[in-house]
């Protein structure tokens, strides 16, 4: 503060005109007063002393004020919004996987296991692949083989017993044809004689001898034609022996079978409930009551491991949402709960993540009870590292955007069910609550359809004390509010 500008000093000085002020004639004599110095000197002291105390009084309010504007911010941390791909997420946490495609295969006889396939050297596990034709395992089957050389040999006879009959037949044909032949050539000289008795060349007795030659061929064909029958009958009969012979050698290798166990298709082993050497009875399967207790007593379980799948329901509301061919996350239980602790984003999805797959199927019917429907989502990646029956948690990608303006799910409160943002003025150091429309609602993040740009710094902790206008100071996420 100038001490000219707060104290003016008002002092009658007298001026140096001659004519206005005659100077005074002093006595030499007498001696000049003391007290206008004195008095002038006091009034520069007091000044200068008033100065300070306003300089000091100055200097020491200043900081009391910072210090109470600095007070009167509000401590918030803030992320500056930015465009990037988001997807909105179904999640079902109650998905089990199955098999579009299995195959049991059951000892149909009883007996002791004696063979049981080896690969590389070890006896055959669950998890190994196996190939369409491949024999697995067999029981003791002496008795079925035994029966295939009987009915292998009974087929034998009726083969060549229907060749013989074919080949009587033959004959018997060629017998009839020589009968007939005979027959026609007794009639022709029949006919002659009877002519040359007519005009008395012959006696009765030449005529009557190839009368009785006729006679005797048509007898002759006649046996022919019946032993051609019969030939045909005994081929007949033949071919019904042959014919049972196969069917009953088809039988006795197909009951041989029931003592084997062949893969019918490219798979993986899932169970493997028998061991070599121990004895097989078919009762075991026959006793069991509900799909765990078959699939753990029948002997093996081979799975086609295209055809693995996620089985769901999920609500009414989320279910009109899927759609086949949407990519889907599947995650075991026990990855899950790991997770949970940490939040769960995009990235740590793909992280837990075990397998991966798409939308298979969409059942259009809503159950009535639960109001749900069905998905079914095929794996097409990951297939090893889930086991059937295994409990899963799977996240759909219903809708994607690859370009959105993002936040994280702090940045958005609700008021009157409206939701709004507060974005800090970095020039004024205040914040503007301001309305949104908000898009899609990813696993941490969250799109903004309208009212926010990329770029704007938007507070995403302590806005719960926010007001428009508010001041704020934005510390960095490392410092605690």
């Amino acid at each position: 503060m100038n001490v000219e500008s707060s104290h003016q000093l008002e002092l009658d000085i007298p001026s140096s005109d001659p004519e206005q002020f005659p100077p005074l004639q002093l006595d030499k004599s007498s001696k000049k007063s003391p007290w206008p110095i004195a008095i002038l000197v006091m009034l520069v002291v007091a000044g200068l002393f008033g100065w300070r105390a306003c300089s000091t009084t100055s200097n020491s309010t200043s900081p009391i004020e910072e210090k109470t504007k600095s007070a009167a911010r509000l401590p918030v941390r803030a992320v500056r919004a930015k465009v990037a791909s988001i997807k909105r997420w179904v999640t079902s946490p109650d998905g089990d996987v199955r098999v579009e495609r299995y195959k049991q295969l059951i000892f149909e006889a009883n007996g002791e296991v004696n063979y049981l396939a080896k690969i590389d050297g070890r006896y055959l596990r669950e998890g190994d692949f196996v190939r369409k034709g491949q024999l697995l395992a067999t029981i003791d089957d002496r008795e079925y083989r035994a029966n295939i050389r009987a009915a292998k040999a009974d087929q034998e006879v009726a083969q060549r017993t229907e060749k013989q009959a074919i080949a009587s037949l033959r004959q018997s044909e060629a017998n009839l044809r020589q009968a007939k032949a005979d027959l026609d050539l007794a009639k022709v000289e029949a006919k002659r004689r009877q002519t040359l008795f007519a005009q008395g060349v012959i006696p009765a007795t030449d005529r009557d001898t190839f009368n009785n030659k006729v006679v005797q061929a048509e007898v002759g064909v006649q046996v022919a034609q019946e032993n051609v029958t019969s030939a045909k009958e005994q081929i007949a009969v033949s071919k019904a022996s042959s014919e049972a012979n196969n069917e009953k050698l088809f039988n006795t290798t197909v009951a041989r079978e029931d003592t084997q166990l062949v893969s019918p298709i490219n798979g993986i082993v899932a169970y493997l409930n028998i061991r070599e050497g121990e004895y097989w009875n078919a009762a075991r399967v026959q006793s069991a009551t509900t799909y765990q207790t078959t699939v753990e007593s029948v002997p093996i379980v081979v799975v086609d491991p295209s055809s693995f799948e996620v089985s769901m329901e999920l609500p009414a509301t989320e279910g009109k949402l899927i759609r086949p061919g949407q990519p889907a996350y599947i995650a075991l239980d026990e990855d899950i709960s790991q997770a949970a602790v940490k939040g769960t984003s995009e990235n740590s999805l793909v992280k837990i993540a075990k397998a991966k797959g798409t939308v298979f199927s969409v059942t259009p019917a809503v159950t009535p009870g639960g109001r749900a429907v069905q998905v079914r989502v095929r794996i097409n990646e990951g297939r090893k590292n889930v086991r059937i029956g295994a409990r899963v948690q799977t996240w759909i990608a219903t809708q994607t955007k690859t370009q959105a303006i993002t936040l994280p799910f702090g940045a958005v409160t609700t008021r009157d069910r409206k939701s709004y943002v507060f974005v800090v003025n970095k020039k004024t150091g205040r914040v503007e609550q301001r309305p949104v429309v908000l898009d899609i609602e990813g696993l941490d993040r969250i799109s903004i359809a309208r009212g926010l740009k990329p770029g704007e710094l938007v507070v995403t902790e302590g806005s719960n004390r926010l007001v428009h206008n508010s001041p704020v100071e934005v510390v960095s996420a490392n410092n605690p509010l």
